[in-house]
């Protein structure tokens, strides 16, 4: 086909556009729209153009989502800023208030656990003071007797035994896992005080029940002198600095002072003499009879013991009896006379704490 028969299209017509007229020239055809991938096609919304040489136009590609972006002002910004702080700081008040009231609650319900724990316990030490008092008691009187027959010259056997099985129940271990802060101080004072007491008292029973087992036989010859009267020391006479004095010696085997036994079908006498240590060497020694007791060969005096017990008592007697005084006075105190001082005994500080905790224990 030549070009003069090709149908001319008047393509302003088609296109419905005008032409721009420019100053200097022929009119141009304004630029042929040229539809964007993603554009939005501006209304209205008309079905796409068929090509108009004949052929049918590909349709374009659906439009990609596009990101809004919203621009804010800074006061929009600051003021979400605050908001946003604002929320944050409600949050954590309501956190803290509900941890104070959580922890007020749980404060509350622990005090009244531990008081209630406390009320027990003072219950239980009630008790066991209680009990510790009555065995202290007892062991008083048991070492009351001791003090009468030792006082009337009779060895305690049946005390002795007694007082290998008695022991006061309670110590500082009574006190633990106790939750005796609940109590006041005078309370807690008077535990502890009971406590120190109650084991200074098994102390001093010990001793006396030990040195009574292991004194008998030194307590029979002492209680024995009361009714035979023994005479176990002597003076040696001899040449002092200045003159004569006398050496105390102790005789090895001791002599009654006086018998109604007959000795070999006689009277009973002391012996002419004895055999004792001078020096380091045993020597036999005679009895002064008469005559200068310094002059010649040493010569023994025997010691009258009653002086003796007055001035040296047996020390195996006075132990035992001062032992068992700190034992009676641990258990019933001391009393005030004349000017001495007064001290609270065991007992009655075991009655008056029980009573207390009894008290607590009702509370």
């Amino acid at each position: 086909m030549n070009d003069q028969k090709k149908p001319k299209i008047d393509l302003k017509a088609r296109l419905g556009k005008k032409s721009v007229s420019s100053p200097s020239g022929p009119s141009i055809p304004p630029p042929i729209s040229v539809s964007r991938p993603g554009a939005i096609p501006a209304p209205p919304f008309s079905a796409p153009r068929a090509d108009p040489f004949g052929s049918s136009a590909s349709q374009a590609p659906p439009p990609k989502p596009q990101a809004i972006t919203v621009e804010m002002s800074e006061e929009v910004v600051q003021e979400q800023k605050k908001q946003k702080k604002k929320g944050y700081m409600v949050a954590v008040i309501t956190l803290l208030l509900g941890g104070i009231v959580g922890f007020m609650v749980g404060g509350s319900s622990e005090t009244s656990n531990q008081q209630k724990v406390a009320a027990r316990d003072a219950g239980e030490l009630a008790k066991e003071v209680t009990t510790a008092t009555d065995s202290a008691e007892q062991l008083a009187d048991v070492v009351k007797s001791v003090k009468e027959k030792i006082a009337s010259g009779k060895y305690p056997e049946e005390e002795a035994k007694k007082l290998g099985g008695l022991r006061i129940p309670f110590e500082g271990s009574n006190l633990g896992l106790r939750v005796i802060g609940r109590f006041n101080k005078d309370v807690n004072r008077s535990l502890v005080a009971f406590a120190g007491m109650s084991e200074k008292a098994n102390e001093l029973t010990e001793d006396v029940q030990r040195m009574l087992s292991g004194s008998k036989k030194a307590l029979d010859d002492a209680f024995s002198l009361k009714d035979k009267p023994k005479i176990v020391w002597s003076a040696i006479v001899g040449q002092g600095a200045s003159g004569p004095w006398a050496t105390l010696v102790s005789l090895p085997e001791g002599f009654l002072v006086k018998s109604d036994e007959k000795v070999g079908g006689k009277d009973y006498s002391w012996p002419e003499s004895t055999k004792m240590k001078l020096a380091g060497k045993e020597t036999t020694v005679k009895r002064y009879g008469r005559g200068d007791p310094a002059g010649g060969d040493p010569q023994f005096i025997p010691i009258d013991p009653v002086s003796q017990n007055g001035v040296c008592p047996n020390i195996n007697v006075t132990r035992i009896v001062r032992s068992v005084q700190d034992l009676e006075e641990a258990l019933r105190g001391v009393k005030d006379t004349g000017g001495s001082g007064e001290e609270t005994g065991l007992i009655e500080t075991g009655r008056a704490v029980a009573d207390k905790l009894k008290g607590i224990g009702k509370q």
